[in-house]
């Protein structure tokens, strides 16, 4: 019983340990989860922004592409030249600043020129819209790099907390067969301990039974073996005297005077016979 307390004990302590180990796997699950859903949010986040600012982009480039096609339009349409287009050096005609024949502080005068008068200024116009298209053109390039590699790193994020994920699930599984595994050794030990303790009871109760009768023969044991011994020497005296055996001194003239029968029963009359108890 004792060594069945101790294995009981000691498997509910393990049990309690994996239940302890258990909590804290699924408390981690919960974690790794939750870090799982704030990268698909915050990646959600990050491709809208992307997303609006390249419809953003798009939109300018449509919107600018048709005013330079415009112009361009309108000086082909009027047999104006204006040359090569400058677009390659961005900044430069940003930079570049006019220069005045007169003060410029002088109010213009209001002259009307002919068609292509200012075809040279439509032309900075035109290269200006050139520079700004290919800045645009430019930064959706470099917004859909920058994508792909937030994106990448998201997978890579999201693959890692998959794997630990799928690692802290199989623990708990591992802790859960443990835990009932433990359980059962556990239950088939309280139930050879709940026989054991029936057995103990049983062998108690049957000691309780005979304790008086034991009780009895310890207590009446000397009496009895001094009345086995007088029955023993009556027993050896009468068996003497039938086989012819010679008698006591102190017998002899009493056997002188009796007839045989006599004698004999005279003898006889002196084996006491006891029994188990009074």
């Amino acid at each position: 019983i004792k060594n069945n307390a101790a294995k009981i004990e000691k498997l509910t302590k393990l049990i309690e340990l994996r239940t302890a180990q258990k909590k804290k796997t699924i408390a981690e699950i919960q974690d790794v989860e939750d870090h799982m859903a704030e990268l698909e949010s915050l990646r959600q986040d990050e491709n809208n922004d992307f997303l609006n600012a390249k419809k953003e982009d798009q939109d300018a480039i449509d919107l600018l592409t048709a005013a330079r096609d415009v112009l361009k339009s309108y000086y082909a349409k009027n047999s104006i030249t204006m040359g090569d287009v400058q677009g390659s050096v961005k900044g430069s005609a940003l930079v570049q600043q006019p220069e005045f024949k007169i003060s410029a502080d002088q109010a213009p005068v209001a002259e009307f020129s002919e068609s292509g008068k200012r075809k040279n200024e439509a032309k900075g116009v035109i290269s200006i819209i050139t520079m700004i298209l290919e800045d645009l053109n430019d930064e959706i390039k470099n917004g859909m790099k920058a994508e792909e590699e937030a994106q990448l790193a998201f997978e890579e994020q999201m693959a890692a907390a998959k794997k630990l994920k799928d690692d802290l699930t199989a623990k708990k599984v591992s802790l859960e067969e443990a835990i009932a595994k433990r359980g059962e050794e556990r239950q088939v030990e309280a139930g050879e301990k709940s026989e054991h303790q029936a057995s103990l009871e049983s062998e108690l109760s049957y000691r309780a039974s005979i304790k008086p009768d034991c009780d009895w023969i310890l207590g009446a044991f000397e009496k009895r073996a001094a009345a086995r011994s007088a029955e023993m020497d009556g027993l050896t005296g009468a068996k003497e005297f039938l086989v012819g055996a010679q008698p006591p001194a102190e017998e002899a003239s009493f056997l002188e005077r009796s007839t045989p029968a006599a004698a004999g029963k005279s003898m006889l009359s002196k084996v006491h016979f006891l029994g188990m108890r009074d």
